[in-house]
Parts: C-alpha cells; sequence; structure tokens
C-alpha cells in the first residue's frame, strides 16, 4: 500500500509539473496504457500542419486518467471502463466510443487455435498444453483491471475459470498493459489477453490466435466473424480546452474514422 501511496505521489507530481508547463497548443492525453502506442498515430493525421502538440502522460490506467481529467491535468483521458454515476456528475463526458478487438497472444511460435468451448478449460487447468506439448503458462490482470471483465466476459464460464487460475501461485499478474505484453513476449508458451490495437501499435514479438478458425483482425471485428471486443472512451472535462474539441471532431470524421480503422479500431456511433 505505500509503494502504491509514493507511486500515486509521483504520478501527481509529475503531472503538476506537466500542466504548469503546459501551452494552450498542447494537448494533454492519458489513461489506459493501451492507447499509449495508437495516440500519436491517429494525432499524425490530425492537423498535421496545426499548431497543437501531444503530450502522453503514460501510466496512468483508466481511473488514474479520470482523476488526472478532473483535477485539469489533461485535456483528454481515455478509458477502457464505463463513467461512474458521479463522475458524470462532475461533468466528466464521453465524447467518442470505439472498439477494438480483444484477443488472446501468445509467444509460441506456432500456436494453435482455439475453439471458444475450450478456452475456459485451458484457463483452468494447470496441465494444459499447446500441441506440441508446451506448457500453457496463463498471464492475468489485476481484478480491479478493464481487461479482466472484457477477458471474463468473452464465454460462458471463463469467470469462473479465470478465479481458479487466480488462485495458482505460478500464474503471475500484469500490472499495467505495457507489463503484460512484455510478459507474454518473455514467458514460454505464454496465454495472454490484451487489445489488437495495442499489439499492432507497439509490433509486439506475439502470436495472435484464432477463435473458432476466425483470427482477429479489424476487418473480421466489423464484419462480425471475430466478436469478442474491448470498448475505449475519450473523455473531456467539464472545462473543454479549444484543441481537445478539435480532435474530438477529428475522431468522428470521415478522416478521423480513416485513422481510427488504421489502428485496428472502430468508431461506435
Amino acid at each position: 500500500m505505500a509503494s502504491g501511496i509514493r507511486r500515486i505521489g509521483f504520478v501527481t507530481a509529475v503531472l503538476l509539473g506537466l500542466a504548469s508547463a503546459a501551452s494552450a497548443d498542447t494537448l494533454r492525453v492519458g489513461g489506459i496504457g493501451a492507447a499509449t502506442a495508437f495516440l500519436p498515430e491517429l494525432f499524425a493525421a490530425f492537423e498535421p500542419n496545426g499548431p497543437a502538440k501531444l503530450k502522453i502522460i503514460p501510466s496512468l490506467g483508466s481511473s488514474g486518467g479520470l482523476r488526472a481529467l478532473e483535477d485539469g491535468l489533461l485535456d483528454i483521458a481515455v478509458t477502457g471502463r464505463p463513467l461512474t454515476a458521479d463522475e458524470l456528475k462532475r461533468g466528466l463526458t464521453p465524447a467518442v466510443t470505439i472498439r477494438t478487438p480483444f484477443i488472446l497472444v501468445t509467444s509460441h511460435r506456432n500456436p494453435d487455435g482455439f475453439k471458444s468451448d475450450d478456452i475456459p478449460r485451458l484457463y483452468k487447468s494447470p496441465q494444459a498444453t499447446w500441441s506440441d506439448g508446451t506448457p500453457i503458462r496463463i498471464i492475468l490482470r489485476p481484478k480491479s483491471d478493464s481487461d479482466t471483465p472484457a477477458l471474463t466476459a468473452m464465454l460462458p464460464g471463463m469467470a469462473a475459470a479465470v478465479d481458479e487460475a487466480r488462485r495458482r501461485p505460478d500464474v503471475p499478474i500484469a500490472a499495467t498493459d505495457q507489463d503484460n505484453a512484455s510478459l507474454a513476449e518473455r514467458v514460454p508458451g505464454s496465454l495472454a489477453s490484451s487489445t489488437l490495437t495495442q499489439i499492432k501499435a507497439e509490433a509486439r514479438n506475439l502470436r495472435i490466435i484464432a477463435v473458432d478458425g476466425v483470427v482477429p483482425s479489424i476487418e473480421t471485428f466489423r464484419s462480425g466473424a471475430y466478436r469478442f471486443g474491448k470498448t475505449l472512451a475519450f473523455v473531456l472535462p467539464a472545462q473543454k480546452s479549444p484543441a481537445a474539441e478539435r480532435f474530438i471532431a477529428f475522431l468522428q470524421s470521415p478522416a478521423g474514422q480513416t485513422a481510427l480503422h488504421a489502428t485496428s479500431n472502430l468508431l461506435v456511433d
């Protein structure tokens, strides 16, 4: 707990320094780690010759990003969870909502595709292996992380399977989106959940697992052939900056939707 308090204090101090140094032409964005890599790609398509500059504040998470937004330290927060009733009452507004494929990834060089009915069993069994006999090494996220409900909602029986895997001493818990992907790269035979937008944007050395014969992609997700997804939201504060409003308008435009598609995201109408 003490280390967590120190970390929050450090992040707050950094944010305060950034807030004092920010100019009206600086668009300060932070929140869920999965957005860290694709935000520069979106921004590159937004006003390429305009005055605004992008400042990404990393490692805040959804809740940390929303708190920073309320405190005036960010112009936009990207969150992987719905806003609470209290956050909405305090003037936070989900201005743009997007969806990206929620996927399973592995370090295994030649992974099997999974049948959806088999996935809960693989998470539950300490003896689960890939077809060549390599042990499947599960990696989980904290219960409070927005990836956890996305994983447990994938299929019937997943919530119980994840709870059982969480009790095993050999199953690591990755604190952040980047920690999760890095651990999945290092652990032989890993099996981790993630978002397609993060894995693609960060060019991770991981294989994406087909489910029921369907390889996750933005095309198969758009068509409905791949059905598992995660929702992200770009949230604005009560006091909105002009640069933030222009960026949100861009994301809603045809050019913005093209940029989102290129980063494996779909605009939700």
